[in-house]
């Protein structure tokens, strides 16, 4: 049989994001250079490479956090199970509640603990009754890993709780609203290696129901916690594949000398 002509059920499976032809500039600066990436779903994607390659403007034009900076342009398309998300008939506050976002610093609000993690289903209009909102806060902070640790004082300021603590309830209420895809732009910079481990954990876990696509400099982290890399190199993906293909036979040299540590 012709090999060639074999279909996968790897290859049915529709990619939740397609980046096609992407391109965004700063002003006169070309941040992002003809990038083309499927992402899979229900699975990890590590964007990786060396600092001001682009990942994290990548990563954010996929939810258009880019859009909040004037002098940003993009051209291409990044769809998001079809959906063109830069047309404009779609609604950007819709768009990022199907496409969460977990930030470097733990930005909690300053709010109790249970309102952090309400917030988000009060404005989308999630909830039926002050019950239905009970369950999301208490199914959100359990699915985050820190129910146990906060259930007797829900009513405290999120701001009081210890770093890794702050940044599992930014992705409780990141959950909370049930979105399609969790972004998360180097969501354990600010932690110590036991708050990281904890977080990697939850990563692990929660690509069970979510993709998830991680921008990070570990190395370590994205070979733990990745089935997908993209390695960016000056706005462009060099290679993309299994991370474990990747992080042992890496293709494109260029790829080999950033994860062998000899530049970066």
């Amino acid at each position: 049989m012709d090999k060639a002509a074999v279909t996968t059920v790897q290859d049915l499976v529709q990619p939740t994001i397609r980046a096609t032809n992407v391109n965004i500039y700063y002003d006169d600066t070309h941040a992002i250079k003809d990038v083309n990436l499927d992402i899979p779903p229900k699975a990890v994607t590590a964007l990786i490479g060396p600092s001001g390659c682009g990942k994290s403007t990548f990563l954010r034009s996929i939810n258009r956090m880019n859009d909040t900076i004037p002098s940003c342009r993009m051209t291409g398309q990044i769809t998001l199970y079809g959906d063109d998300i830069y047309d404009k008939k779609i609604d950007v506050v819709q768009l990022r509640a199907r496409v969460g976002m977990v930030f470097q610093k733990p930005n909690p609000f300053p709010k109790s603990i249970y309102d952090n993690v309400a917030y988000g289903p009060r404005i989308h209009g999630l909830a039926n009754s002050d019950a239905d909102l009970d369950n999301i806060v208490f199914n959100s902070l359990q699915k985050s890993g820190l129910w146990d640790e906060v259930k007797d004082r829900l009513d405290t300021p999120g701001t009081a709780l210890s770093g890794g603590q702050r940044q599992r309830l930014c992705i409780a209420r990141t959950i909370a609203i049930n979105p399609e895809v969790i972004l998360m732009d180097e969501p354990c910079s600010a932690l110590d290696p036991i708050a990281t481990a904890i977080i990697e954990e939850l990563i692990t876990e929660l690509k069970e129901r979510f993709t998830i696509v991680i921008v990070t400099h570990s190395m370590q982290q994205a070979a733990r916690v990745s089935q997908k890399t993209a390695f960016f190199h000056l706005g462009k993906i060099l290679e993309f594949g299994d991370t474990s293909e990747i992080f042992t036979n890496p293709k494109v040299e260029k790829t080999k000398d950033y994860i062998t540590g000899r530049y970066g």
